[in-house]
């Protein structure tokens, strides 16, 4: 490249005068290059005003289902005049693994287009969630018996709970290392042990950093989730005043309130987590090249 082409790429300030390096393309949420933790949690939010009513579609699709078979459960309870109790609670247990493991592919399906600033719509997501999600929920099962596997033994066995208090240090350890195995799985097609490896090779010398953002994104998640569903609490109460006699008006606002404080508290710390990952891979590998043409021919075509 020529000194003049070099010139064209970057920025002349007149303060002070001299040629400042050209700036990294920024096609999406983020800029490709290493990011600081307020662009992380930034572009966090950007991809949720973006793409949140997608993701909110895909996961209510995800939700309907999950209720669907705490349903079917307790009906083939009461057909075998078993207790429905008995049927419900390892239904529902299932259904919050499935919806948990359902959000981590759909944040993971959306990290790309968003990151690139391309379109997409929920059928797209749900097609590329989809045949994730075995993986991801193997991967997210990994990670919770790492985190409480030891303290749960120790509790089995009898011991003192002040043994299974003494696990927790490690217990955090393990949480942090492997907390971007989701999106590893979501997003590099591997399976959970090898998500499990990939994440704490990315984490490694940033656990700090992963500890305080992932903390931080989840409190966040969980004022916003509390904000969202405030209002629909407030109307539903409204609607039981005998004089309205709007039972079923409360059940609905209830249950929209829930699930969009579901979405939030499920998505908002993935998408984090999912920025987090990229930063890490832009830090040791630098795709930040290898994205920035597929930004640039995705323009290209929208152009032509």
């Amino acid at each position: 490249m020529t000194q003049d082409g070099a010139k064209e790429e970057s920025r002349w300030t007149p303060w002070g005068g001299g040629w400042l390096p050209p700036q990294a393309p920024r096609p999406g949420v983020v800029a490709l290059r290493p990011l600081t933790p307020g662009e992380i949690l930034g572009g966090a939010c950007a991809a949720l005003a973006r793409y949140g009513v997608r993701l909110a579609a895909a996961m209510f699709l995800g939700q309907l289902g999950a209720l669907l078979l705490v349903a079917a459960a307790a009906l083939t309870a009461l057909a075998l005049h078993a207790r429905p109790v008995d049927a419900l609670v390892p239904a529902a247990a299932l259904a919050t693994l499935l919806t948990c493991a359902l959000a981590s592919a759909l944040t993971g399906a959306v990290l790309r287009p968003a990151v690139l600033g391309r379109p997409v719509t929920t059928r797209t997501l749900l097609r590329a969630a989809g045949p994730r999600c075995a993986a991801v929920l193997g991967t997210q099962l990994l990670v919770l018996g790492a985190v409480a596997g030891p303290g749960a033994v120790v509790l089995a066995a009898g011991l003192p709970p002040l043994l299974a208090a003494a696990t927790l240090p490690a217990a955090l350890g393990c949480g942090v290392l492997f907390a971007l195995a989701p999106t590893v799985a979501a997003c590099e097609g591997l399976g959970p042990l090898g998500a499990l490896r990939r994440s704490a090779r990315l984490v490694r010398g940033a656990w700090w950093r992963t500890l305080g953002l992932t903390t931080l994104a989840a409190a966040l998640a969980l004022a916003a989730a509390y904000a969202v569903q405030l209002p629909f609490a407030f109307a539903g109460a409204l609607s039981l005043i005998p004089a309205v006699d709007g039972g079923f008006v409360h059940a609905v606002l209830t249950a929209l309130g829930g699930m969009l404080a579901q979405t939030l508290l499920l998505c908002f710390p993935q998408l984090t987590a999912g920025l987090l990952y990229a930063d890490r891979r832009i830090r040791r590998e630098d795709p930040a090249e290898e994205l920035t043409r597929r930004s640039a021919r995705s323009e290209g075509l929208s152009s032509a």
